[in-house]
């Protein structure tokens, strides 16, 4: 009977050691994995191997109405979730609370990540589905192409739950991300036991999007990064034919 019982007592405290390992490592270790891989492969891309990114338009194959109307709803979208969740999480709250209640800071990031995030959800809906119906456009994507997609597609669905998840909660459980988020800029020890208790889907989203930041080097989706900054200030340049340049 007390061999049992120890035993359960040595489950039990397992079990909170694996959780609390678990937590410490998505949630406290893997946000500097995932930088330090991004700026790494960031530089590494920019100045090491020097390749140029293509992210190919595909419009040349079929204008067709999904991405007419998908590519605006989803650029729109997403660029407003980052900016969202920029100014939403880093900036402290003793400065929100200069300007509005943190309350009021709470109903518009629902309101705001819900309306985006249907945007960019609707958007990259129909870009996923020309990649099927358009036999052209099929067959010149390759794997890196839906697979990036679905990771896409994937953050975004968990965003929209994690939004919604937060209408059903309370400003301190909303506020905690803040408090992670910032602990994790100041290198604060154990800064995972802010959100320790927060649903799953929140940290499925966070998990999630930290993989997508870390293969953001290597795939396609540096073309955000690495535009032709240099192509907006250069001197015009002048192309001549081979006739031109002969009668000359």
């Amino acid at each position: 009977m007390f061999v049992v019982a120890k035993k359960s007592i040595d489950n039990g405290n397992l079990d909170i050691y694996v959780m609390e390992y678990v937590n410490s490592l998505f949630l406290g270790y893997l946000p500097y994995i995932a930088v330090t891989a991004f700026f790494i492969g960031v530089i590494y891309h920019c100045f090491v191997s020097c390749k140029t990114v293509r992210a190919t338009s595909t419009m040349f194959l079929d204008k067709d109405w999904l991405i007419k109307l998908g590519s605006p709803m989803f650029h729109f979208g997403i660029i407003l979730v980052f900016f969202g969740h920029v100014f939403g999480l880093f900036t402290p709250p003793f400065i929100i609370e200069w300007f509005m209640p943190l309350e009021v800071k709470r109903m518009l990031a629902i309101a705001i990540g819900l309306c985006a995030g249907f945007f960019a959800f609707i958007g990259l809906s129909m870009l996923a589905i020309r990649k099927f119906v358009s036999n052209r456009v099929h067959k010149t994507s390759s794997f890196q192409d839906y697979f990036i997609v679905f990771l896409i597609l994937v953050q975004i669905t968990l965003g929209l739950l994690s939004t919604y998840t937060t209408t059903k909660g309370t400003l301190d459980e909303y506020l905690a991300f803040d408090y992670w988020v910032q602990g994790i800029v100041w290198f604060e020890p154990n800064v995972w036991k802010y959100i320790v208790e927060a649903d799953v889907i929140y940290k499925l989203h966070i998990v999630n999007g930290f993989f997508i930041f870390m293969i953001f080097p290597y795939t396609k989706l540096m073309h955000m990064i690495k535009a032709p900054f240099l192509y907006m200030i250069r001197p015009n340049q002048t192309y001549k034919s081979e006739s031109i340049s002969g009668k000359l």
